[in-house]
């Protein structure tokens, strides 16, 4: 027989232990409650380890859009430097109407070309920074600041055609030190992901 001290049931008389329903179900209700609040609780750290995972992939995604278009920021910065020596105006003052080129059918076709290229990579480019700034943190503000310092150094126009060379690729610099940065932080070029 049990200690009456450690049995509650013992102080009761034998008549009101008969009338004590313990009930079974509301114990296996509560045994169930307590097994789908764990697996509530794991479920939710799932979803959110697989919005993380979207998020990375976006963040990724973005990093790789806006490394892109810094690329082709290059790229047409050096394609025009070409014409720029091609047609020797590179000291020339860099004004409205202060160049005026005599090129064939071709060579008009390609400047055609690089200037619907050159509109086209500058909204890329604002747009590809914009998504990515979203993305960034008190980390970057060195890097962001950097690259707000250069540009608020222009208060006007460059002087010659070649000075816009010169801050395009100065420009293409601190773009691309911010994506290095963020890029070897964040390890994206080692990813494996899809």
């Amino acid at each position: 027989m049990t200690d009456p001290s450690e049995d509650p049931m013992a102080e009761r008389t034998e008549t009101e232990a008969e009338f004590v329903d313990p009930d079974p179900f509301i114990i296996g209700l509560g045994i169930l409650q307590i097994v789908a609040a764990g697996g509530a609780f794991l479920e939710s750290r799932r979803q959110r380890r697989e919005m993380q995972r979207a998020q990375r992939q976006q963040f990724r995604a973005t990093w790789y859009a806006a490394r892109r278009s810094v690329i082709f920021l290059k790229r047409t910065t050096d394609e025009f430097e070409t014409y720029m020596f091609e047609g020797a105006y590179g000291r020339r003052q860099f004004r409205i109407g202060a160049v005026r080129l005599s090129v064939d059918p071709v060579q008009h076709q390609a400047m055609r070309r690089m200037h619907g290229q050159t509109m086209k990579t500058a909204q890329h480019l604002a747009d590809d920074l914009d998504d990515l700034s979203n993305y960034l943190g008190p980390e970057d503000q060195s890097r962001i600041d950097d690259i707000h310092d250069r540009l608020n150094l222009i208060d006007q126009l460059p002087a010659q055609y070649r000075d816009v060379i010169v801050l395009a690729r100065e420009a293409v610099q601190l773009y691309s030190d911010l994506l290095e940065d963020v890029g070897e932080r964040e390890q994206f070029e080692s990813d494996n992901e899809p």
